[in-house]
This record gives structure tokens, sequence and C-alpha cells, in this order.
């Protein structure tokens, strides 16, 4: 029996198509391409997001499976920040980041999106505004606009992709809380470097005193151990004290489902007592009792120990970059992050991306929805296989439209 139009389930999809369409940024790109049609075909090739398209890491079964096994009573029962995982989160921080951060000072969380939520719940007021820089994730304005505040896009720089410090700095004012930054920067796999970081504290330090108010810095970290040639991925709160550290495990284990993270707190932070207090009353009463994972908790220490396959990525990233760029296309070669920002030969990306979908069933993202027009982003999570299918499929698409 088909529902009727004014039954419950005829109201929830229509209240979910509005959602999709009116509050995030691709709602416009979905209600017209074909993706959301084709995407699961057998034969399509999809780039679009992080999710893996190979088996999980070596060991990472292994490491949840050992832990699922009760040991004791109330297993399974709530679990704030375990003991246990702060110290294997302080002793991962030291050795892949060089990093000192007390465990004391390491609030677990069900990921980095809760992680941002709870900070910016925290700190920031109604009317207030939050500095994100341009392009963001996809999340950011939507989350500033759930605590009432007013977010403020400052463009990185079109050809480095830093940030703009300048523009930052003049963009600071008396409502100012906080600026929330990504390094590596998705989309764009920018690493900010250590100056840029030690520059951007000082404008916020001398904002502080300015306004007679600490301004605070988020600093997302979600692919701060997805870097590439080795490279080094310095951490805000090494050189500012009111800075949040947040990080997640799911991107770095490439396997987006499996949520567990964190939010730390430098030794140098002010109110971080305070501050710690707060947010356990958050992460219960005000989220929800939003606990982390027993389970993702317990395995952690495990978990620390795979092999992240950075290598294979790299591999996936010179690969591709090479051999678009010999088809002609405008490649930015990412610092980190398992993604591929690519200039369009189109100037209208939604146009290209609908290209590529509807005729070689292949499916990107495009950047007008990410708030950088003229490119599309490809993750580097597809396969091997999926590389060698999409290849000639992006040769072909570049012949017709020049």
């Amino acid at each position: 029996m088909k529902p009727q139009k004014n039954s419950l389930s005829h109201k929830i999809a229509s209240n979910i198509l509005t959602i999709i369409q009116s509050t995030t940024p691709i709602g416009e790109f979905y209600k017209n391409v074909t993706y959301l049609s084709h995407k699961n075909d057998p034969n399509s090739l999809d780039f679009t997001l992080g999710d893996s398209h190979e088996m999980p890491l070596p060991g990472f079964v292994e490491a949840i499976q050992k832990h699922t096994i009760p040991r004791e009573l109330g297993w399974y029962g709530y679990k704030e920040s375990l003991p246990k995982t702060r110290e294997v989160v302080t002793q991962a921080l030291k050795k892949h980041r060089n990093i000192s951060i007390l465990p004391d000072d390491i609030l677990m969380t069900n990921g980095t999106v809760v992680g941002l939520a709870m900070c910016l719940k925290l700190l920031v007021e109604e009317g207030e505004e939050v500095i994100i820089n341009l392009p963001p994730w996809l999340g950011y304005r939507k989350m500033v606009q759930s605590v009432g505040a007013q977010t403020i896009g400052i463009p990185v720089k079109p050809k480095t992709f830093d940030l703009d410090l300048e523009k930052i700095a003049n963009s600071i004012t008396p409502k100012t809380r906080v600026i929330l930054i990504n390094t590596p920067h998705n989309p764009t796999g920018k690493i900010f470097s250590e100056n840029t970081l030690i520059q951007l504290s000082n404008i916020l330090t001398e904002a502080s005193y300015k306004y007679g108010k600490p301004i605070y810095l988020i600093s997302d970290e979600t692919f701060s151990r997805i870097v590439f040639d080795n490279k080094n991925c310095p951490t805000p709160t090494q050189f500012y004290p009111y800075s949040f550290l947040v990080y997640g495990y799911s991107k770095t284990w490439m396997a987006p489902g499996q949520r567990i993270g964190y939010i730390a707190l430098p030794e140098t932070m002010p109110e971080r007592q305070e501050i710690k207090r707060l947010m356990g009353y958050l992460q219960t009463l005000g989220f929800g009792w939003c606990f982390p994972s027993a389970l993702m908790q317990y395995a952690l220490e495990d978990l620390e120990k795979l092999d992240l396959k950075v290598d294979k990525l790299q591999a996936k990233r010179d690969l591709m970059v090479r051999e678009l760029q010999n088809m002609g296309y405008e490649v930015n070669i990412p610092e980190g992050t398992f993604f591929l920002l690519v200039k369009t030969p189109l100037k209208d990306d939604c146009a290209f991306a609908e290209l590529l979908a509807q005729k070689y069933q292949l499916f990107v993202f495009p950047g007008t929805p990410q708030e950088i027009p003229g490119y599309i982003r490809l993750s580097l999570t597809a396969n091997d296989d999926m590389i060698s299918q999409a290849l000639p499929k992006f040769k072909a698409a570049m012949d017709e439209v020049r």
C-alpha cells in the first residue's frame, strides 16, 4: 500500500528534503545532479567522500574484536574519558607530533564533529562572531549558526592557500569570540606552517588585550596524521594558550563510521580547570549523554599501533597528480588530507561535475558548494582499480570540453 500524501512517512521525507536543500551548501547541487540516483550503481566510480573503497587496515577488526569481550561488570556502561585512554592519547601526541599534553587535559569525544560542537557551545554566545577560513569544511557555518553566532569568512590566499593573516587581523571586532582553523586544510590540503601560526598567535594576543577578553582558537586537526613527504604539521596549541586541539580518529583509520576523538588543552591554557568542568556538563546534560564509545576507548591502545598506509595514499596522490596534469588539468598538490583539488576546464564546476556523472558515471565533489568555485575535489580513498578506470574518463571529459 502506497503512503498517503499526508502520512507521517511522507511528512518526514518532505522535511528531510527541505533540510538537505535549505541548510547545506551541497543542497542546490543535489537537486539536479545525477549523483543521488546513480551513485550506488555497480559501474559508478565514486570519488566524492572519504569512505574507504578498500578493506579495513590490517589489525583494525582484530583490535575491536579483542575488546568486545566483557572483562568486568559494567564493561559496556557509560564511560567518560578513561584514564588509560587519555594516557594513550598523550603518548601518541608525543610520538607522532612531538606535542606535550597532560592526560588530565584530554577529553575523549565521539569524534571531531562532537568536539567542535562542544567547543563552540562552551565558548560562543548569541550575537558573537566566529572567524572561519574559506573554503570551509561544509559543516562549519551551520555549527556556528546553531549557537546563535555569526560566521565571518576569510578566504585563504588564492595561490598558496595559506592563511591571510592581514585580513584576519582586520576582521577582528569586539564581537569576535573564536577563530576556527583546519590544518591540514580540507579541501586544499594546506598545512599551516609554524611561522604562520606564530604570527596568528601574535594577532590574537594583541586583539585579546585590545578588547579585554580572550579570543579563543579552535584547531580542527582531523587530518594531522595524514601528511605527505614527511612534512611536519604543527598545532596552534604550541604557540597560543587560548587554543583547543580537536581531533578524530575515523579519517586516520579511513573508517568514518567508527567514531572516537578528543579535545586537548595546552598546559598554558589559563582556564583549563574550569573548561574541563564545564565540558563534563556539556557531555552529559548539554549534549544528551554524549559519552565517547566505551569499546573504542578500550581498543584505542591497539588501534594506535596500526600502520596507517600513508605511503600508499601518497602513491595514489602522486599518480593522480601526474596523470591529470598530463591530460591538461591544473592540480593542487596537497601536503595532507586524502583529497585532491582539481581546477575544472569549465568555468562552471557543477556543470563539469554533472557531465562526469551523467556521461561517464564518475562522481566528484564540485567546488561551488564548498565555496571554492572552479574546482572539483577527489577523494584518494578510492581503490587502485577505481583510479585505473577513472583516469581514461577524466581524459575523455577533458577532450570533450576542449
